[in-house]
């Protein structure tokens, strides 16, 4: 057991690097429960669990490890572990790594020798180009199946593999011979000559999860898993829940949050994830109802860090003191309203009764709401528990973003954040984007035609 628990300790450590370097993958990491399973080539993950070949980490440089954690928990940001639907699993593997691959080596991470790295493809592309290159087929030999969803990367053309070879041309590593004399980070040889024995893996096949399917890792960067499958049976507190059907929804969304807090996060570490972020946005912008959405920036933006004075109740069975994350909620929130004349009535009544909704659930200490057209219309200051239940729009003048933000610092507030909700008619802008994150409730005239903000978040929403 002394060896299990120092691959615990090494890939923990990993993890905890990760948190400093790479604030986005690393606090994404941090969600998942660390589990050995001597089934898995090199490591994996399902949406929930991260399961590590004790061996693989034992004699992986850490560099190559911490590449498969963010691989692994990219590609669960991206629901490659929920979008494979009936797809061919090897092939399903094989393309979720060459679309994360790309983002990876964007963010500065080293790839193996010879890993396949597609740009500007959604896993679903890149599935079909694979199925183009072998002829059509699923490795079964069975047609197509499944019916996932694009978006995790946009349509266009690829630029073709950035690398030199086939990283998943024979199921070993791209980097080595695989026969314990090449690359020491790669995954075992599945032919058996290895040092790993005749099973490929790390120890006997009935020391990890039986019930896990095949261990497939064609470029030696981490598996994703399907979450419908989860072979452990039961919840996290320990209940069984072979009954309980699988929730693709409440899984996408949870990870949606965490993806949300995780950029900001970076950002505020000083690390601007960049293009992950909006690759992230991008997939998850055409799959999400405008309210969701809403709900998930105003969580991100509850006050949330690490604290190491509550350890991460994950980690504690395995003797791993790891930190967790602490929310503090929302202390000030700005809502900014256009009620120049092209606001109607009814855009106004859905999007404030989404507001109350989600105060109800956040509790905000304040709640400033400002109504502006060309000048500031109307000031209310509430707490969640006395909003009303309707607004009365003042104004039907022209627009002016400008008016309602000049308010607020006269009046010396500083929200946590800041919603605007306008048909973004206007050009006129303050100078400098103030101190706070400002969410642009864009709605009126269809997305793309939209004029975009020079700062800011928009969400586009629809009544």
């Amino acid at each position: 057991m002394g060896g299990r628990e120092e691959s615990a300790r090494r890939l923990s450590g990993c993890v905890t690097s990760l948190l400093t370097e790479q604030p986005f993958f690393g606090s994404l990491a941090l969600r998942l429960a660390l589990r050995p399973d001597p089934t898995r080539e090199t490591l994996a993950s399902d949406g929930r669990e991260l399961r590590y070949s004790p061996g693989w980490v034992a004699r992986t440089d850490a560099d190559r490890i911490r590449t498969a954690v963010a691989r692994v928990v990219l590609a669960c940001a991206l629901k490659h572990h929920t979008r494979r639907g009936g797809r061919d699993p090897e092939r399903w593997q094989r393309a979720s790594q060459c679309v994360t691959h790309a983002e990876l080596r964007r963010a500065g991470f080293v790839l193996p020798a010879g890993a396949e790295a597609w740009e500007n493809l959604s896993v679903e592309d890149a599935y079909e180009r694979l199925g183009e290159e072998s002829g059509g087929e699923d490795a079964s030999g069975e047609a197509r199946g499944g019916a996932g969803e694009a978006g995790d990367g946009g349509a266009s053309e690829p630029s073709g593999p950035s690398g030199s070879g086939d990283a998943g041309s024979d199921g070993g590593d791209a980097s080595g011979s695989g026969d314990g004399s090449g690359d020491p980070g790669g995954p075992s040889d599945p032919s058996g000559s290895g040092e790993a024995g005749a099973s490929g893996r790390d120890g006997p096949a009935g020391d990890g999860d039986s019930s896990a399917p095949p261990s497939h890792d064609p470029a030696g960067t981490g598996e994703v898993m399907d979450a419908a499958a989860r072979g452990a049976g039961e919840e996290e507190d320990g209940a069984s829940c072979a009954d309980t059907p699988f929730d693709a929804a409440a899984e996408e969304q949870a990870w949606d949050e965490a993806m949300h807090q995780a950029v900001r996060l970076a950002k505020a570490e000083g690390s601007r994830p960049g293009r992950i972020e909006e690759t992230l946005r991008d997939a998850h912008r055409s799959r999400l109802d405008w309210r969701t959405l809403l709900r998930q920036y105003l969580v991100s933006a509850a006050r949330s860090d690490y604290r190491w004075s509550v350890p991460n109740r994950r980690f504690l069975d395995a003797g791993l003191y790891l930190p967790s994350m602490h929310c503090e909620g929302i202390d000030t929130l700005a809502v900014l309203i256009d009620t120049s004349g092209s606001l109607e009535s009814g855009t106004l009544a859905t999007f404030w009764a989404e507001v109350r909704a989600v105060a109800e659930e956040l509790r905000p200490h304040t709640l400033v709401v400002v109504q502006v057209d060309t000048r500031v219309q109307d000031t209310a200051v509430y707490h969640a528990g006395d909003l009303p239940e309707e607004l009365v729009a003042r104004g039907r003048g022209g627009t002016d973003f400008r008016p309602g933000f000049e308010w607020l610092a006269r009046e010396g507030i500083t929200p946590q954040c800041c919603l605007y909700l306008t048909d973004m008619e206007c050009d006129r802008y303050p100078e400098a984007p103030p101190p706070y994150p400002v969410l642009w409730c864009s709605w009126g005239r269809e997305p793309s035609a939209r004029r975009p903000a020079p700062w800011g978040e928009r969400l586009d929403i629809a009544t």
